[in-house]
Parts: C-alpha cells; sequence; structure tokens
C-alpha cells in the first residue's frame, strides 16, 4: 500500500510539475492496453484483496484516487485526460479476440463494465477519454497492423460515448473520411492519430492545403514504430537496443533523427545511375535529385516498384497500394529520367560518376525433389492461378500473409513451417505477428510446425516431423514462401553503391534507411 500511495503522489507532483512548465493539460497513462493501471482495473490480471482488489469500486481505485491528487494539487480547472481502453478483446494470458470473434470469454473489461467504468472515471475527475480497445494480449487492437480493418475501433467508442458526458476520442486505423463523418455526427469528439505523423509530420498541412496526394501513406507495418517481435517461447527476440529506439518510421528515416538525416545540397553535382525501380531504387533516386544530382532510375522491366507491386496484392494492402502510387506520383514531379524496359548488364558502359544497385532479390531454390510443381511467393501474388486446397511452405510473415489472404478468397490453406511458431522473425512486430497466428488459428488453418518438406509431388507434399515421422498432405497447389537471396548486379566499389535487398533481405524499414544512409554521402 506504500508503494501505491507513491505512485499517487508520484503523479500529482509531476502534474504540478508540468503546470508550473506552462503545460496546458495532461494524460493519464492509463485505463489502457494492459499497462499498470489497467492491470488493476481487470480481474485477469488483479488478484488482491486489500481495497485495491475485487469489486469494482476498488479495482478503478488506483485510477481514480490519481486523478484526485493531480486535481487537488494542479486546481480542479487543470484539463486531465485519460487513455482508455473500452473492451479488452482478451480470452487469456497472450491470447486476443480476432475481429469477426465475437463468441468468447472476455477476461478482462467487456462493453457492460466499461459502460460503467466510464462514468466512474469520469466523476473521479478525468476531463476526456482518449480510446481505443485491447491489452498487450491482444495488441493487434490498441496498434493496429495492415490485416485490421480500417476505423476498427470506432464502434466500440462510439457506444461509450453515450455513458458519459466529456469529450470522447477514438483511436486506431481512424481514416480522416470517416474520422470526420463520425465527428459530425456526434458519435465521437475527436480522432487520434498517431503513426501517420511519423510517416509524414506534414499530414494536416497537406489536408488543409487539399494536397492528400502528397501526403505520404503509414501502411501500418510497425517495422521501425513497435521494434518488440515476439513468439512461443521468448519475451522478445529483438536486439535490445533497438527494441529501445520506439516512435522511428520504416518509411520516413528522419523522424527522430532529423540530426542524422539532414537533406542536404551536395557539393558537387553527380550524373548518378539507379539500377532497379523498386522502393530501394525509388528512394534513392529521390535523396539524390533533392540533393541537386542528375539521377536516372534503369528498370528491366515496363514499370516501377518492383516486388512491392505483388507485396501489396492482398486486399489487406490497400494502404501498400497508395504508398505505390505515392512513389509513382513523387518521382515524376522530380527532375528524373526514367528508362524503362532497360536491363543493365554492364554498368561501365553508363558513364555515371555513380551507380546504385538496387536490383533486389530472388527467391530461394532449395534442392527439394518435385520443385517443379510448385509456385513462389511473388508468383501468386502476382495473380498465378492456385487450387481449392494449398499447401504454403513457410510461416514466417510472407507465408502467413499469404495463408490468410487465401482464406480470405474462399481457399483451404494449410502451413509447413521448421521454427517452433509462426512468424518466428526478428523484425516483425507482436501486434502483426500474434494477429497472424490467431487469426489463422480462429479461421482453423492447419499448421505443422517443426516440420520439413521432404517432396512436392503433383497433387501432394511429403514432409516430416519433429518425431522423424514422415506423411503425405494432399493439396492441389504448393506456394514457396520460404525467403530470399541477395541478388546485386555488382559488388560494391568506391562508385559502385548496394541498397536494398540486394545489399541484405530484409524489410522496408532496412530497405529506405539504407538508401538515405548510402545517398546521404554521395
Amino acid at each position: 500500500l506504500g508503494e501505491i500511495e507513491e505512485i499517487i503522489d508520484a503523479y500529482g507532483k509531476t502534474a504540478f510539475k508540468l503546470k508550473e512548465a506552462g503545460v496546458d493539460g495532461i494524460e493519464v497513462h492509463a485505463v489502457h492496453e494492459g499497462y499498470l493501471l489497467d492491470q488493476f482495473a481487470m480481474k485477469y490480471t488483479n488478484q488482491r484483496t486489500d481495497k485495491y482488489g475485487g469489486s469494482f469500486e476498488n479495482r478503478y481505485r488506483l485510477a481514480a484516487e490519481i486523478v484526485k491528487e493531480i486535481k487537488k494539487v494542479c486546481g480542479e480547472d487543470f484539463p486531465v485526460s485519460l487513455r482508455y481502453s473500452v473492451v479488452s478483446k482478451t480470452k487469456g494470458f497472450g491470447q486476443g479476440a480476432v475481429p469477426g470473434e465475437d463468441d468468447f470469454v472476455e477476461v478482462g473489461r467487456d462493453m457492460e463494465e466499461s459502460e460503467k467504468a466510464a462514468k466512474f472515471l469520469q466523476d473521479a475527475g478525468y476531463d476526456m477519454l482518449n480510446c481505443d480497445n485491447g491489452t498487450y494480449d491482444a495488441w493487434y487492437w490498441a496498434h493496429p497492423p495492415a490485416y485490421m480493418p480500417e476505423n476498427c475501433n470506432l464502434s466500440y467508442v462510439s457506444h461509450i460515448k453515450k455513458f458519459v458526458d466529456v469529450p470522447v476520442v477514438c483511436a486506431g486505423k481512424m481514416t480522416p473520411e470517416i474520422g470526420s463523418e463520425a465527428i459530425r455526427n456526434g458519435d465521437i469528439d475527436a480522432m487520434g492519430v498517431a503513426r501517420q505523423f511519423l510517416t509524414d509530420p506534414q499530414w494536416v498541412t497537406k489536408m488543409m492545403e487539399d494536397r492528400e496526394a502528397d501526403i505520404k501513406p503509414c501502411i501500418d507495418c510497425h517495422n521501425a514504430c513497435f521494434n518488440m517481435a515476439k513468439y512461443k517461447g521468448t519475451a522478445n527476440i529483438q536486439d535490445m537496443e533497438d527494441a529501445m529506439k520506439m516512435a522511428r518510421c520504416a518509411l520516413n528515416p528522419r523522424t527522430m533523427q532529423s540530426t542524422k538525416y539532414k537533406l542536404e545540397k551536395a557539393s558537387k553535382v553527380k550524373n548518378i545511375a539507379v539500377i532497379g525501380g523498386g522502393i530501394g531504387g525509388m528512394e534513392s533516386a529521390m535523396v539524390l535529385s533533392d540533393r541537386g544530382h542528375k539521377v536516372t532510375i534503369y528498370e528491366k522491366s515496363d514499370h516501377l516498384g518492383g516486388v512491392f507491386i505483388p507485396a501489396a496484392a492482398p486486399e489487406f494492402k490497400s494502404r501498400d497500394k497508395r504508398l505505390i502510387q505515392w512513389y509513382l506520383r513523387q518521382i515524376e514531379a522530380r527532375p528524373i529520367a526514367v528508362k524503362l524496359n532497360t536491363e543493365v548488364t554492364d554498368v561501365s558502359a553508363l558513364q555515371a560518376d555513380e551507380v546504385v544497385i538496387a536490383t533486389g532479390a530472388k527467391a530461394k531454390r532449395p534442392p527439394i525433389k518435385g520443385l517443379e510443381y510448385s509456385m513462389g511467393a511473388i508468383d501468386y501474388l502476382s495473380g498465378e492461378e492456385v487450387g481449392e486446397n494449398v499447401v504454403v511452405v513457410g510461416g514466417g510473415q510472407t507465408g502467413c500473409e499469404i495463408a490468410y489472404d487465401l482464406v480470405l478468397k474462399g481457399k483451404k490453406p494449410q502451413i509447413v513451417e521448421m521454427q517452433v511458431d509462426l512468424v518466428a522473425d526478428q523484425g516483425v512486430c507482436l501486434a502483426n505477428s500474434s494477429f497472424l497466428r490467431e487469426m489463422l488459428a480462429f479461421k482453423k488453418v492447419p499448421v505443422h510446425l517443426e516440420t520439413s518438406l521432404q517432396e512436392i509431388k503433383e497433387n501432394a507434399v511429403t514432409v516430416t516431423n519433429k518425431e522423424g515421422e514422415s506423411y503425405d498432405l494432399p493439396c492441389d497447389s504448393v506456394i514457396m514462401a520460404i525467403g530470399y537471396d541477395s541478388t546485386p548486379l555488382e559488388k560494391s566499389s568506391k562508385n559502385v553503391h548496394i541498397v536494398g535487398d540486394a545489399y541484405q533481405v530484409g524489410n522496408l524499414r532496412t530497405v529506405i534507411w539504407r538508401a538515405w544512409d548510402v545517398c546521404m554521402k554521395l
């Protein structure tokens, strides 16, 4: 109890210091997302038997006493907002409820309790509720990845507004169109936006100036803003130094790093050739052009975008599609020469001062008997037809996304994965990986973990599990999603620089940040 009193006192003292510093108001974080005050509020995490546990009033007592202390030291007119999760969407420790999964037992805060809690917290003194859903056990509600529906929390938040008189804010993949309509209709009082500002800090200005096409869209990838990757049996496989550097942006290296990535004109203008028109090539060309260089992109296909175009094919990748269009507009708006249907085989023939190679990667081709009966992930995402029953070999992020896409198309996928869990990948945020695992489980997709592929046949694959047992999985199609190998056109040298997956296979963050690291020095 003494520690609780210290926490309450610390909230009051901190709020008072902020008021003295000229801050107009504060937000308490909160009865939200499974953090400390939320753990007090929820029955499945609060096992106390004193005045802070058991009954509804006891569980919400700490949050109430904190705002009362703040008001006591700062004055009743000092605004205090509360970050608030309307419902927990939690089935148990490490297990959330995905969209569409309505028949489950809520172990956290359900809507009936939330209606009561919102009124209780308002009456305690909170002046605004800043809302979404979820806990760390259902993290994809609080930090919705690409797979979550847009405006996913709006119906829950607008419902809770009926039970309070203070302003209510809704966050969670809010779109300006739906958010503004909800505000006009009185369903909410404001919409909360965070990640989009990391991607494009001028988002509001561009909206006000009717320049929506110039807004670089957040694609909810979580490659840099939430660097915590987890799978079965681990706490966090991300490097701790990297995991602590949150609030960066995969698409915008300058976010929180504006000094490191300060865009300045080059001291000498050069003719620079960029080989490859994928994301890495386009980002490189833009940085180089903005620094004053004369840039030419050489792309062997008839379009820019590279493998990111098939990667954006699933219906849940609508923001990825918008990002591609953003890049195409940005390239067109700059004095960048683009040569399509132009394959470069000899960089010396280009007569460029510098060459940036962004030729990407190629799919791994394991020495498996019957490989000719399979297709690659890019083949499927590019539109190659598949049958009704599909085996996806590889349960990383790409394989799981493909399996989910197949489910949405009415197919019957199953996954073969050598690791102990799906999406056991460093660099994939927990919100993304847990959604894929739990959605695939909800959709009853068969998953064969710690199982290796032995042979692909015309209508089946042969696999071997960790016990050494071999068996066949009947199927109509096989999709190989086992990763990629870098394919640089040429080795790096004094005037040849390699970026993107050609340098090292990674994600959008590694591709884009590498482009800046290289091109800022040319």
